[in-house]
């Protein structure tokens, strides 16, 4: 009897094992690293203030402005190289933003989602910030999609 005791418990052990295994499996698979930014040639990239097709980026700021269609996506790297990539489609009437930070593992590492009516302009005297408003924004989150320093 003993011996059958035995047995129970240590069949019961290597269940317990299992199924901390299997736990385990599933934690480390909802934390799927996001595929590598690979950069495509129509990206705006903002590499600490050094912008490429900010050109492009006027031109989307514009077809808003007139309520024509059109989409972009603005890159912007992070102080230790984390590329965060914002994408931002517009339908002629309303921006649909995505901001992922999944790359970012000093950050939210999170995609957020909003839906805005528009972009302002705020010059000050070394900069213009372009931000999104009017957004379903309940988290008041940053909607800067892009800062430009003016040059001296």
């Amino acid at each position: 009897m003993k011996r059958w005791i035995k047995l129970m418990i240590l069949f019961s052990l290597m269940l317990a094992g299992c199924e901390e295994e299997k736990q385990t499996r599933i934690e480390e698979s909802n934390n799927i690293e996001p595929p590598d930014y690979i950069q495509d040639p129509g990206d705006v990239v903002d590499i600490h203030g050094d912008i490429t097709n900010l050109e492009k980026f006027y031109t989307f700021v514009k077809h808003v402005e007139q309520g024509k269609k059109d989409k972009i996506r603005v890159v912007s790297y992070t102080t230790e190289g984390a590329p965060m990539l914002h994408d931002l489609e517009f339908n002629g009437t309303t921006i649909h933003s995505i901001n992922d930070s999944t790359r970012d593992g000093f950050g939210y590492g999170r995609i957020e989602e909003a839906t805005c009516k528009g972009i302002t302009e705020v010059n000050t005297d070394g900069r213009t910030d372009y931000i999104l408003e009017d957004c379903n924004n309940p988290e008041g989150k940053d909607l800067t999609i892009l800062v430009v320093d003016k040059k001296l």
